[in-house]
Parts: structure tokens; sequence; C-alpha cells
């Protein structure tokens, strides 16, 4: 913890000199550098900032004697305060010198009975450097601490608890939407930490670097590249020492940085043979129709009169290592691989992604997609409770195509819109095509790119954080406007609301998102920003769930 004037003003060797604060009481607890002792009134060229002056009054008495201009040259400075000894040179100290440094805010302390300066220098210079050298620890325990965790792939709550630990408070990572991605609570519980956070967050503002911000004074750092970042850190309880507090945090968004950088680069591993053949026909890199199957019927796949691409998306799981990484894989695969046993289908199966299997089925003649499905989809639902408790895969249905190598190639985007069924509310479909999921769906899905996110505040932030402050419903105005695609006639009836009161309201939304309501791409724009906001805040629902419809190549 920084010393402060507060702190030696505590010290014996300054309570025996009796004290007496006579400005700038809440300035006592700027760090202090330094203490100096003079006697001369001239002290432009002596301090370099942050220094606590001592002096028994001599440069304040005598015919030129200027109590005004040596306080000014102080706080001009940045001292952090001037200590006098009075005595029967100086019995009190002059009004202008008192009234000067209440008005500059400067801390002024008389003593009322002598004390040895030597001794206060001695002890206080003994506590800066003590801090000093604990201070040098830290930093090579901080270093230390988050180079491992970085070599170690660490994921954000490991490095959360870590800087958490280290500056002895509270850390939560959020994300450019105001969102909590991680937290480490330090002894807090959850609600008493993250109680309004959203409306609290947007009265922070976002700073380039590591600083204090918003009302309630939170230190916050940037995480990402510089000019781009992805999140922010936040310290939302106030520390002892904010200096220590700000080198933790910036280390803490690098080991961040480091470990996202590492996680989206990861190669997936391909453990079999399916997965391996499955892989090259997504890339492309088997080009021969006959050569595919061949090796899809090594493989126990029998030829199909149509071949239909499916990915199973399972529940995101918090896996502290790789090789727990690769065994959740493993099991994702031979789940899927024992479903399609059970129901009969001739399929070839692998990873696609870090929480789904991508499955092309065979068809015979004679069996529609929906028969299949619905016996993928019981098998399936049936054997994943033991890998993901309580919870069923997604199932994303792709284009049926008439050759294998083109139902392999439209494995990404069946890829996109089982990912964009799972970011759905809960729905009583069995499985999701495209025409299932639309815009809602695809929003869903990129609801979490920081690129979306960005979007989404540049087009409501002012709007959001006019709500927060004032509460007006100007948010739910919009959204009913835009509902009613503009019609104004329609929003006034909808709402209760004269013409002329909503002429007002439209106009005070105008002028706070600085947009024409009356311009079809402004309210386009809004729409789909609003529709990423009500998916964050789980407002937004999907219509009612489906079985699914025969979809022809």
């Amino acid at each position: 913890m920084p010393l402060t004037l507060r702190t030696i003003l505590a010290m014996d060797v300054l309570t025996a000199g009796r004290p007496e604060v006579l400005a700038g009481e809440q300035s006592l607890d700027r760090p202090v550098r330094w203490v100096h002792v003079t006697e001369v009134d001239d002290m432009v060229d002596l301090l370099g900032g942050h220094e606590v002056v001592l002096t028994t009054g001599l440069p304040l008495v005598g015919p030129t004697a200027d109590p005004e201009r040596f306080v000014t040259q102080l706080a001009e400075a940045s001292a952090c305060g001037l200590i006098v000894e009075l005595g029967p040179r100086l019995p009190e100290l002059p009004a202008a010198l008192v009234r000067q440094a209440r008005r500059l805010e400067l801390p002024l302390v008389a003593l009322h009975a002598p004390v040895r300066f030597v001794s206060i220098t001695e002890a206080v210079h003994r506590l800066i450097v003590g801090e000093q050298y604990h201070g040098l620890e830290l930093a090579q325990r901080t270093h230390e601490v988050f180079t491992n965790l970085s070599l170690d792939s660490a994921d954000a709550s490991t490095i959360l608890a870590e800087a958490s630990t280290l500056i002895g408070a509270p850390v939560v990572l959020e994300d450019v939407g105001h969102h909590v991605v991680a937290l480490a609570r330090h002894g807090r519980t959850s609600g008493a930490l993250l109680r309004g956070w959203e409306e609290r967050s947007r009265r922070a503002p976002v700073l380039d670097e590591a600083g204090t911000s918003g009302p309630e004074r939170w230190l916050t750092c940037p995480v990402g590249l510089r000019g781009a970042p992805w999140g922010r850190i936040v310290a939302p309880q106030q520390t002892h020492d904010p200096v220590t507090t700000a080198m933790v945090m910036q280390r803490a968004a690098q080991a961040l940085q480091l470990s996202r950088l590492v996680e989206r680069d990861a190669t997936r591993l391909q453990s079999q043979a399916q997965e391996s053949l499955l892989q090259e026909l997504v890339e492309g890199r088997v080009q021969d129709e006959a050569d595919g199957l061949a090796r899809a019927a090594a493989l126990g796949m029998r030829a199909g009169a149509s071949y239909l691409p499916v990915v199973a998306l399972f529940g995101p799981a918090a896996l502290p290592d790789q090789i727990a990484r690769q065994r959740r894989a493993r099991a994702q695969l031979e789940t899927v691989s024992d479903a399609l046993a059970e129901a009969r289908l001739d399929a070839i199966s692998g990873g696609v992604d870090d929480q789904g299997v991508g499955i092309v089925l065979a068809l015979p003649r004679g069996v529609t997609e929906d028969a299949a499905l619905e016996a993928l989809a019981t098998a399936t639902a049936s054997r994943a409770g033991a890998l993901t408790p309580g919870t069923v895969p997604v199932l994303g249905v792709g284009r049926a195509a008439g050759t294998l190598l083109v139902a392999a190639s439209r494995m990404p985007a069946t890829v996109h819109v089982a990912e964009a069924a799972r970011a759905l509310q809960p729905s009583s479909a069995a499985w999701f095509r495209s025409t299932d999921v639309r815009l809602r769906g695809l929003v869903a899905q990129l609801r979490d790119d920081e690129r979306v996110l960005g979007f989404a505040e540049a087009e409501l932030g002012p709007l959001l954080a006019h709500e927060a402050e004032h509460g007006t419903g100007l948010l739910d105005l919009l959204r009913r406007y835009v509902e009613l695609r503009g019609n104004k006639a329609a929003l006034a009836q909808a709402t209760h609301i004269s013409r002329q009161a909503l002429y007002g309201r439209l106009h005070k939304l105008e002028s706070i998102l600085r947009v024409d309501l009356d311009d079809a791409d402004s309210v386009l724009s809004l729409g789909v920003a609003l529709l990423v906001h009500d998916l964050r805040v789980g407002r937004a629902r999907p219509g009612p769930g489906r079985r699914g419809t025969t979809v022809t190549s």
C-alpha cells in the first residue's frame, strides 16, 4: 500500500508533535514519494512532485516573506502537503497561508509541539524504500504468475482468479456489450457484485488504457489489440494501491489476449478415420466421387440415393486443458457413432467444431429425410445425457445432395445453421434447417462477435445510456416503432399516446440517436441492433418450434 500523508501523520514520531490539519483534508490520501526539509522561500527548482515539505516556518516570517506565494509554489510543484512546526518564531500560521492552502486544496498541517525532523525523514524514508522493494517483489511475482498462466494456456476464470488474489479484490471480465464473461468474486457474492451491472458499467466510459472510470471510480483495463478491444477487466471495488492494481490488470489483460489467440488457433484433433475422410471431403481434397464413396464404404457406409449433411452441437463445457477437451471430443464422436448405430443409419462422422460433430447421412431410396432425422434425434438424445446431463444436442440440417462430395461441401453452412439454432431460446424442435433460424438465428449466432456488439453499441449506446440514467421508456417506444415499420398512426394507437406527444418523443429519440427515423436504412439498422440487444438480454424469442420440413436438393 503506498505511503500517504494520512499514514505519516499517524506515525508516533508525528503524533508526538500534536499535528492539526488546517487545510486539504480531502487530499491526505495522495501517495507520498519523499519528505523534504526546507527553510528557504524559493522552492521552484527543489521539488520533483509528490513530496511532503517540513519547515519550522522560517520562509513564512520576516519582512520579505510571502506565505501565499510559498504555498502556491508547493501546489504548482505537485507537493503532497506542508507541515509547519510552530514555536516562538511562528506561534501561529498566517491567515493568508491557511486561506491559500484551502483554496488550492493543499494539505497544511501545524505541529503544536517540537519534533526532530531527522527522525521524521528517517522513519518515512525507511517506509518508502520498503514499499518500493515490496512493489518490485510484487511486480516480479506478477510477471512469473502470468507468464506461467500464458504458457499453460489458462482459461479466463483461472487468469481472473490469480489477478484477484494479487490485488486482494474482486475482478470482472466483460465484453464490449457490457455483459459479464467471467469473474473472480474474492469472497463477495455474485449478486452483490453484479447487481445492475450493465447500467453501472455504461456509466463508466471505456478507456484506451488502464485507469479510473465512472462515478463508482472503477479501475478498468481494456483487453485486446490496441484500438480494437474485445472486452475489459474491471476492479469494481476500490483497492488500497491503484498503481499496483493497474499493473496486475495490465498483465492479466495480456494473458487473456494470448489465451484467446491460442484457443482460436488450436488445431482440432483427427483421431478417427471417418473424421479424416470427412475433413478431406469438406475441404475439397477429395475430387473424385467414386474415390470418396469407396473410402466411405471401407469405413462401413453404404452408398445412398441421396446424402444429407447434419451437425450435432453439444452444450458448452468449461474444460481446464487440452487433454480434457480431447477426451470430450472423443466422447462426442462416440455418442454420435452409437446413436447412428442404434438408429441403423449409414453415415460418416467427425468433429467439425470444438463442440460439434459433423455427419453425412446416406439415405437409401424410400427413406425420407424426416424419418432419418427423427431416428437420429431420438437416439442422440437418449445417449447424450451421460455426456452433458440435462441437455440435448442441437441438430442443424443442411440441404441434401445427390452426391457425397456436394453434401460434404455444404457442411460449413450446416454448422452455421446449428450454431444459430443453439443461440436461440429453447425450442421444441428436434432439428433445425436454415428456414427455421433465418435472420434471428444469424444474429443470435453472431451476438457475441465484437464486431456485431460494436455495431449494436454504435447504434443504441447513447439511448441505452440515457435509459440507464433516466428510464423514460424510449427504448420500448423505439422497439414498437420498428415492429410497426415506422407507422406512426399505428404506433400512437398501440401506445395510447397522442399524436403530438408521440411526435415529441420520436423527436427526442432522433436527437439522442442522431438519426432520421423516417429514413428506411436507419430503421433497418436500429432493428438489427435491437435484435442483437434483445437476444443478449434474453428478451427476443423465436417462433414456435417445428419438427422440420423436407427440402429437396
